[in-house]
C-alpha cells in the first residue's frame, strides 16, 4: 500500500464492490488487503450490505429421498448463461439437511437411520456450519436427542437456521418419534441448539406447538420419500424462521406459515389465502411473497404480505403469463433479486429425450436445465442456459469424526452429470442465497 497513488478510503470502497471470489485471491497481495478481507468486521458488514442489494443467486435443492445442492448465480446477462456451483457434500449413510441464512449453510445428519429405529436408545445429529464462498466448515458439538426412544419406531425432522439481534446463531430442532406400535403414543420434542460464545453450544428443549408431518409440500410424508426428506417451502427473513405447513386433515385443505422467532424463541402462525394454491414461497421487497398458479397453471400471480402479525393482508403484486406447448412447464422457484425477477425452471418434455429406467422413473439424457428470468413489471423474459462447464466445492467425507474440510473448486464435464439428476418439477426447491465473508 505504500506506493499506491490511491487513498485508502477509495481503495477499500473499490474493494468492497468486488465479488467474494476475487477478495479471496486480493487477500494474498499484501497484509494491509489480508486484514481488511479477513478480520475487518466494518468492511465485511459494508461488503456484505452493498452485495445484498445486487444479488442474483439462489441455493437450489433437487431430488426427493436424494437431494442434491447447487448454487446458482447470474453469470452473463449478455450471454444469457447461468454459473453453476456444485456442493458436493459428502455421502453420508444417514439423511443429510441443508438450511441457509445470511451466506451461511447448515449442514445436519443424523447417525440413526431415522426411518426404522431398532434398538435405538437415543438420536443423534451432527452438525456443520459452512460459508461456501469463503471454502470455510466447522463442526459443532453432536446433538443427542434427550428422549429414550420406543422399540420399533422412525422419526419425523424439521430443522430451521438463523440469527439473533445479538448476533447469536440457532439451529431449532423439531422432532415427532413414532411408533409403529399404535397403542403408544408419539413423542413431538423441540430442541434450540446456540451459540453462547466462540465454539461453545448450549442446547435446550422448548415447548412444541405442531407436528412435523404438517410442515413440508405434498412429498413431505415418511412413506413417500422413505426418509422424511420430501420438498420443503423454509426459509430465514429478518429474526424469523418460516415454514409452510399444510393441513391435510382440515376441510376444507388449508396452508399457513409456522414461524420461529430467534429472539425470544416463541412459535407464532400466520394463516394464508384460503383461495389460491401456493406452489412455492420467496422473499421479495423484505416481505413474504406467495407465488400461486392459477386456473391450469397458465399463469401465476404474486402476493405480497403486508400489515404485522396481528392485521395481515395480501396484496396481489404482478401477474404472469406463461406461452408454453404441450411438452413444457414453468416451475416457479422463487424472487431472486432486488430488481422483482422470478425465477423459472422450464420443464421440457421431449420424447426422443426420454428412457425408462430400472427404477420406473423418467430420465432425462444429457439435457442441462433451462431457466427464464421474468420481470415483473416490464414481463420481460430471458432464458438462461446452465454453463456447459460447473464448478464443484468437495468436502471431505468423514463427516461423523468431525473431519470436515472444504477444498478448492474443480471443473467438470457438466453433460454426463445431468444425464440422471432429479431437475423433475416436484423435486425442486430454490432460497436466496447471499454472499458474505463473515464467518462464526
Amino acid at each position: 500500500m505504500e506506493n499506491c497513488r490511491l487513498s485508502t478510503d477509495l481503495v477499500v470502497d473499490i474493494l468492497s464492490r468486488l465479488r467474494v471470489k476475487s477478495l479471496m485471491r486480493f487477500k494474498c497481495v499484501c497484509k494491509f488487503f489480508y486484514n481488511l478481507i479477513t478480520n475487518d468486521l466494518r468492511f465485511m458488514d459494508t461488503h456484505y450490505e452493498f452485495h445484498k442489494a445486487k444479488t442474483d443467486c439462489v441455493l437450489l435443492e433437487t431430488g426427493l429421498a436424494v437431494r442434491e445442492n447447487y448454487l446458482l448465480y447470474k453469470e452473463s446477462s449478455e450471454y444469457n448463461e447461468i454459473g453453476c456451483i456444485y456442493l458436493d457434500i459428502p455421502t453420508t449413510p444417514r439423511a443429510m439437511w441443508v438450511k441457509c441464512c445470511k451466506g451461511m449453510l447448515c449442514l445436519i445428519s443424523t447417525r440413526n437411520d431415522i426411518a426404522k429405529l431398532d434398538n435405538v436408545d437415543y438420536l443423534i445429529y451432527d452438525i456443520w456450519i459452512c460459508n461456501p464462498s469463503i471454502r470455510k466448515v466447522k463442526a459443532l458439538p453432536s446433538v443427542t436427542v434427550p428422549y429414550r426412544l420406543p422399540y420399533n419406531a422412525y422419526v419425523h425432522n424439521e430443522f430451521g437456521f438463523g440469527i439473533s439481534n445479538d448476533m447469536t446463531w440457532k439451529v431449532v430442532m423439531l422432532l415427532e418419534i413414532c411408533s409403529f406400535d399404535v397403542s403408544t403414543n408419539d413423542q413431538q420434542i423441540t430442541l434450540v441448539y446456540s451459540q453462547v460464545g466462540g465454539d461453545s453450544w448450549s442446547l435446550r428443549q422448548i415447548n412444541a406447538v405442531t407436528s412435523c408431518r404438517d410442515i413440508g409440500g405434498q412429498f413431505n410424508d415418511f412413506y413417500l420419500s422413505g426418509l422424511d426428506m420430501g420438498l420443503n417451502n423454509d426459509f430465514y427473513l429478518k429474526g424469523r424462521y418460516y415454514w409452510l405447513a399444510n393441513r391435510f386433515h382440515d376441510e376444507p385443505y388449508t396452508q399457513c406459515l409456522i414461524w420461529f422467532d430467534m429472539n425470544d424463541e416463541v412459535f407464532g402462525r400466520i394463516e394464508l389465502r384460503s383461495d389460491i394454491i401456493i406452489p412455492s414461497i420467496s422473499i421479495m421487497n423484505d416481505t413474504i411473497a406467495l407465488i400461486s398458479s392459477v386456473g391450469d397453471s397458465s399463469s401465476f400471480d404474486i402476493w405480497l404480505m403486508m400489515g404485522d402479525d396481528n392485521n395481515t393482508y395480501w396484496h396481489k403484486q404482478a401477474s404472469i403469463d406463461c406461452v408454453v406447448d404441450i411438452n413444457e412447464s414453468w416451475i416457479p422457484m422463487g424472487i431472486w433479486n432486488l430488481d422483482g425477477e422470478l425465477l423459472v425452471y422450464l420443464f421440457k418434455r421431449v420424447e426422443d429425450d426420454w428412457d425408462w429406467d430400472s427404477d420406473s422413473e423418467y430420465v432425462e439424457r444429457g439435457v442441462p436445465p433451462y431457466f427464464i428470468s421474468v420481470n415483473l413489471v416490464t414481463q420481460e423474459r430471458k432464458m438462461f442456459s446452465v454453463s456447459k462447464e460447473r464448478k464443484s466445492i468437495t468436502m471431505a467425507s468423514h463427516p461423523t469424526a468431525g473431519d470436515f474440510q472444504v477444498y478448492n473448486e474443480r471443473n467438470i464435464d457438466i453433460t454426463e452429470e445431468w444425464e440422471r439428476n432429479n431437475f423433475r418439477g416436484e423435486a425442486l426447491y430454490a432460497r436466496v442465497y447471499e454472499e458474505r465473508l463473515h464467518f462464526l
